[in-house]
């Protein structure tokens, strides 16, 4: 049995020797991050990779007293997607002329791959849906291929989206969401720029 004494002594010394070992590892790793940092400084190269800065100062309205971090996260995301104006056609209060509308015969090319941008595919339809929500706005278009009705989605501000083309207007609507053309197929080949696309189709695949 050891008395409070010798314990106390021994404990002292055992504290001693670890902070002594301790001090004596961090000055050793102090000096080797000290000689990597130097090194890499000498050949000109950053240890680290700085993003660059596109925004002096961030996004907010003029009108905003106290500014929402997310709405400020979302416009610089929305302004660094939109690379050709895409935007201007999913203002909803825009003129019916200038915005996309349910009703719209729509082109759309998109890349197949990020690292092949040579290869690309296009959809034509009829737009029956637009969901505006900000970087994840998103329509659909309908088209019949082969007697099969077709819908796709697209995201309007993907990477993978190229072009957005209006190629005819629709006439004034009074729906939102155009979901009956899903019932009547026959009357979505009632719009002359898809009577158009589809013999121009028709044309190409006989002299073929």
């Amino acid at each position: 049995m050891l008395c409070g004494k010798t314990l106390n002594q021994r404990l002292t010394s055992l504290g001693a020797a670890f902070q002594h070992r301790f001090t004596a590892t961090k000055t050793v790793v102090g000096t080797a991050a000290r000689q990597i940092h130097q090194s890499t400084f000498a050949r000109d190269v950053q240890p680290y990779i700085l993003p660059k800065i596109q925004f002096d100062q961030p996004l907010v309205k003029p009108e905003e007293k106290r500014p929402n971090v997310m709405k400020i996260i979302e416009r610089e995301s929305l302004a660094r997607a939109d690379v050709d104006g895409r935007s201007k056609l999913f203002v909803r209060r825009a003129h019916p002329k200038d915005r996309l509308c349910a009703g719209d015969v729509v082109f759309v090319e998109t890349f197949n791959s990020m690292s092949d941008t040579s290869a690309t595919s296009s959809f034509t339809g009829v737009c029956i849906a637009i969901y505006r929500r900000g970087i994840d706005t998103s329509f659909i278009l309908r088209n019949m291929v082969l007697n099969v009705g077709v819908e796709v989605r697209f995201m309007a501000y993907s990477p993978l989206m190229k072009r957005i083309e209006i190629i005819q207007k629709a006439k004034k609507s009074k729906r939102a969401k155009l979901f009956y053309l899903r019932e009547n197929p026959g009357r979505t080949f009632q719009l002359k720029a898809l009577k158009k696309m589809a013999k121009s189709a028709a044309s190409t695949a006989t002299k073929k």
